[in-house]
């Protein structure tokens, strides 16, 4: 089986969520609204003037077609980003990772109000409960604070973990494409042209990035199917 390397299914957000027991603080200033400047009364008899029409806006420039591939060519490359960006199945998985980050976000923010409510009340009873009260109070704090942390560490672990299966499902489905189109062009190489400096010029016309999209799209054009299968 051909074999490449790709960085990731889709892009991920870096860093960890935590549940911090501080809550976050927004300062700012409001913007004084701009003063309203009336305009004088229309003379009597005076016509208002029309309204300007409505511009249609310019069409969009066609997409270049694309390049003969040259004659004779023994190598090609491919572009493993655009693929995954233009190709169904890759803009899926783009989406199911998404989906699981959209769900951290609001899990998260969830908890860290339950965890500004837990301060704020703190905050509002500290001198009118006693020691013991005030002791409790912090224990429920620092269980909120606890589950948070464990909640967002066991959400983004399965992120990841699906980010993974991903990656693995699209070089199982990809590399079988790659190496027909290498028989079918009578190449001897197809190589992968990521940012890793390997490659650092080359001629476009060798660029097979949207005839595998076309090619992955025949195959896998239903982006409702499940992901994996």
């Amino acid at each position: 089986m051909t074999r490449f390397t790709t960085t990731a299914v889709a892009v991920l957000l870096a860093g960890g969520v935590v549940i911090a027991q501080g809550g976050a603080q927004t300062t700012g200033q409001t913007a004084t609204p701009p003063a309203t400047t009336q305009k004088p009364p229309a003379p009597a008899g005076a016509q208002t003037p029309a309204p300007p029409a409505a511009q249609t806006p310019a069409p969009k420039p066609a997409a270049p077609a694309p390049l003969p591939f040259p004659a004779g060519a023994t190598v090609a490359y491919v572009q493993m980003q655009v693929v995954i960006a233009e190709s169904k199945f890759g803009k899926c998985g783009s989406d199911v990772i998404k989906g699981m980050q959209d769900k951290i976000d609001v899990a998260v923010a969830a908890k860290q109000k339950e965890v500004q409510a837990q301060q704020q009340k703190m905050q509002a009873q500290q001198g009118l409960v006693t020691d013991a009260v005030m002791t409790q109070m912090q224990h429920d704090l620092d269980r909120l604070t606890r589950e948070g942390q464990a909640m967002a560490t066991q959400m983004q672990s399965d992120r990841d973990n699906k980010n993974q299966d991903l990656i693995l499902d699209f070089q199982n489905k990809v590399g079988p494409l790659l190496e027909a189109m290498r028989k079918d062009k009578d190449l001897s190489f197809i190589l992968s042209a990521e940012s890793n400096g390997a490659i650092v010029a080359a001629n476009a016309a060798l660029d097979l990035s949207m005839e595998l999209v076309k090619r992955l799209d025949a195959l896998y054009p239903d982006c409702n199917k499940k992901i994996g299968n």
